[in-house]
Formats: structure tokens, sequence, C-alpha cells
């Protein structure tokens, strides 16, 4: 039984830290809104908004590239 059981590539593990770390930063941007207050807190919550689309836009990227890299590097005697 214990033959059955693929391990996992390093390229795996890279994609995983990866998402978890675009996921914490964004979370850490968008908790930033809760400070926002005043005259000008509208304002302040679309560029805490356009903030974390930007850390998402930089975190697909990222993931676009990593997978390129997961699916060239895979071993080619897999089915």
């Amino acid at each position: 039984m214990l033959n059955r059981v693929r391990h996992a590539r390093k390229m795996t593990y890279v994609l995983w830290a990866w998402c978890l770390a675009i996921l914490a930063w964004a979370i850490a941007g968008a908790s930033s809104a809760s400070s926002c207050t005043g005259t000008y807190a509208t304002a302040c919550q679309a560029g805490t908004g356009l903030g974390v689309a930007v850390i998402l836009f930089v975190g697909f990227c990222g993931f676009v590239f990593l997978s390129l890299i997961w699916f060239m590097t895979r071993p080619k005697g897999t089915h």
C-alpha cells in the first residue's frame, strides 16, 4: 500500500507557499480598511480595495508563472 502513495514534487510546495503568502498579504491589506475613519473614509476604503486587487493580480501572475514551471518539470515516466 505504501508503494502506491505518490510523493508531492517540490514545485507543488512552492505553489502552496505562494498561494498562502498571497492570501495572507491580501487579508492583511484588507484588514487595514478598519482604520479608515473620518471625512475621507470612503476614499480610504476604495484605496484599500484597489490595493487588495493589485495584490491579487500579482498573486495570479505569480501563480501562472509558477504553474508553468510546475508543468514543465513534471516527471516524464508517469501516466
